[in-house]
């Protein structure tokens, strides 16, 4: 095992693993998405074969790795010899819930475990960590959100644009979003893009929730509320409610939104107060549809997708400005 990891970093070294690339708010693997909470100093691509490339990540000393979602870590420690000219394994760690790069010496490779802590179950091929010489120290902590393969590069551009908000973090983004989790992104999104500040209003007419993401939302009229006094915050969001929402906050960087109609099968079902939203997101490709040619506008939205939008409409706002 040895030999074959030293002979891997020996080819990394060859492919300029100490070449320093763009600057990087992401770090991808093939089970999860992941993000740092401070951005890295950048990234070094390297290769171990003509099929497969992957990135040793430069992070602030003292930078902790975990896992939000449970999962073990198994973490490999190299070194540089130099008399060799190649990284070699200095040590294992396995079954330990989070590390803490503690020099500039080692380079790590951090993969997740299954619950069971057996390093043949594996969860994903895991991140490579270098942690510069001059940094500032402070700890910088790294998540991972499960999200599927479709999906996977999609939701680390939004990351890598900033529109994660942290309502999101270490969450399941395969399941459904919640109405809270939503009213973040609109306002993450907004704030991304118009490159100010919400502030949240003083007054609360919800009984419900006094969570300022929310109140922020709500003041901006990106979304309303579920009566006169409660929000929902838990409520799960359909896909034309995210519609809606998402067009509210198109309006509000400037943008206009034509009357229209969609063009869906089951357009039918779509209600009367989503038909221009779901029509101007759709033919904006900002939403699509299923394969059968279907919207599902009562269908919950997955956060995933959700991300995807608010992606989608900084990209537009980005080739219009």
């Amino acid at each position: 095992m040895k030999k074959v990891l030293t002979r891997l970093l020996s080819a990394a070294l060859l492919f300029g693993l100490l070449t320093t690339g763009a600057a990087a708010a992401t770090l991808q693997s093939g089970q999860a998405a992941y993000q740092l909470s401070l951005d890295p100093l950048g990234t070094e691509p390297f290769s171990y074969s003509d099929t497969e490339t992957y990135s040793a990540t430069l992070v602030p000393i003292g930078t902790r790795v975990s896992s939000e979602t449970g999962a073990l870590l198994l973490v490999e420690i190299f070194t540089y010899s130099e008399s060799s000219g190649h990284w070699a394994l200095d040590s294992l760690l396995s079954g330990q819930s989070d590390l803490v790069v503690r020099d500039s010496a080692h380079l790590y490779h951090v993969s997740t475990l299954s619950g069971s802590g057996q390093s043949s179950e594996t969860l994903d091929r895991g991140i490579w960590l270098k942690a510069p010489s001059q940094t500032s120290g402070q700890p910088v902590s790294v998540t991972g959100e499960p999200v599927d393969e479709w999906a996977l590069n999609l939701v680390n551009q939004a990351i890598a644009g900033g529109l994660m908000p942290d309502h999101l973090k270490g969450q399941d983004l395969r399941e459904p979003i919640t109405r809270l989790q939503f009213a973040a992104l609109t306002v993450r999104l907004y704030e991304t893009a118009s490159g100010q500040s919400i502030e949240a209003p003083g007054e609360n007419p919800f009984t419900d929730t006094s969570d300022p993401e929310a109140l922020k939302a709500y003041s901006m009229g990106f979304t309303a509320g579920t009566s006169d006094s409660t929000f929902g915050p838990g409520e799960l969001l359909t896909r034309e409610q995210a519609a809606v929402m998402l067009t509210a906050v198109y309006r509000a960087l400037g943008g206009s939104v034509p009357d229209g109609t969609p063009s869906f099968s089951d357009g039918g079902e779509i209600s009367s107060w989503a038909q221009s939203s779901v029509a101007f997101m759709a033919q904006s490709g900002i939403v699509a549809g299923y394969g059968d040619g279907s919207f599902g506008p009562q269908d919950t939205a997955q956060r995933q997708a959700c991300l995807i939008m608010a992606l989608r409409i900084l990209q537009n706002q980005t080739q219009t400005a």
